[in-house]
């Protein structure tokens, strides 16, 4: 997703399409959202300060077991995994410089109606607070063709969440999150390009009870063409997200016949291709 000084005024219409996925039964769920970095999203903004309210849709009609069919809930009908969103998202880029890099700080107040925590479940509740996140470490570096970026952020559990609530908006868990990724431009001036971000995560165990969700790497990025200094953009985006290491549930018991601990074994992984458009509201000659 390219961020120009004046994305006050851009709207980005038509995220990502054509979801697979594998085995995913009884998998957890972590925080780093899919999709939301598109075109250029090796490419830190420049300096400066934007504030933007955000609306996001995150739609899965159907659930696909390792096989490719379609897993229905206990009544047979279709499942519906979906999430609606409204952020304040917010980022500052300083001048100041780290390693040669722009320093800034990310941010975004999320309020949603779900939060998908199993991907074998299905629930839907009135809007509430979500997980606040704050990335602190925020690191641009600008080359003739190419742009780097680098992150620290952390997912806070403000979110409401009890593990067996139905209604939760939170993941009842901290998450650590490291983040890198490149922009590379084809041409001189910067029309044609490639790019990919790539998040580490790892999660505290979650409020309440021993459940501890594995290690999640995400990749998203895209291929495009910009035009208007990079107003308007088009472009294929992706992106894929692994389960890297297994989700554990603490039993804590004392029959000596149980394991302490059970490791879920199945590692869910997700894929997914489809449009970015970037378009602006107004240009004169400059936005």
């Amino acid at each position: 997703m390219s961020v120009k000084s004046a994305l006050f005024t851009v709207i980005l219409v038509g995220m990502l399409s054509l979801c697979l996925q594998s085995d995913v039964s009884a998998q957890m769920q972590g925080h780093t959202g899919k999709g939301g970095w598109g075109l250029e999203s090796g490419t830190q903004m420049p300096e400066g300060f934007l504030i933007a309210p955000v609306y996001v849709n995150y739609g899965a009609n159907k659930l696909m077991d390792k096989d490719g069919e379609e897993v229905r809930n206990i009544t047979g009908a279709e499942r519906d995994l979906s999430v609606n969103a409204l952020a304040l998202f917010g980022w500052w880029v300083s001048p100041y410089k780290i390693f040669g890099a722009n320093y800034g700080v990310m941010t975004s107040l999320q309020f949603s109606d779900n939060s998908i925590e199993f991907a074998s479940k299905e629930f839907k509740t009135k809007f509430g607070m979500g997980d606040f996140y704050l990335q602190p470490v925020n690191l641009g570096w600008h080359f003739k063709q190419l742009d780097v970026v680098a992150s620290y952020g952390i997912y806070f559990p403000t979110g409401r969440y009890d593990a067996d609530a139905s209604d939760n908006t939170g993941m009842g868990m901290w998450t650590h999150e490291l983040g890198a990724g490149a922009t590379v431009f084809f041409d001189e001036n910067k029309n044609w390009h490639l790019s990919s971000l790539a998040y580490f995560e790892m999660h505290s165990k979650k409020k309440d009870i021993d459940i501890n969700v594995g290690n999640i790497l995400t990749l998203q990025g895209g291929l495009g063409r910009s035009f208007h200094e990079g107003a308007l953009q088009f472009g294929v985006a992706y992106y894929a997200q692994w389960k890297l290491s297994a989700d554990k549930i603490s039993l804590n018991t004392d029959i000596e016949i149980l394991p302490d601990e059970i490791v879920l074994k199945n590692k869910h992984s997700v894929y997914a291709l489809g449009p970015d458009v970037t378009v602006p509201i107004v240009i004169k000659e400059k936005l």
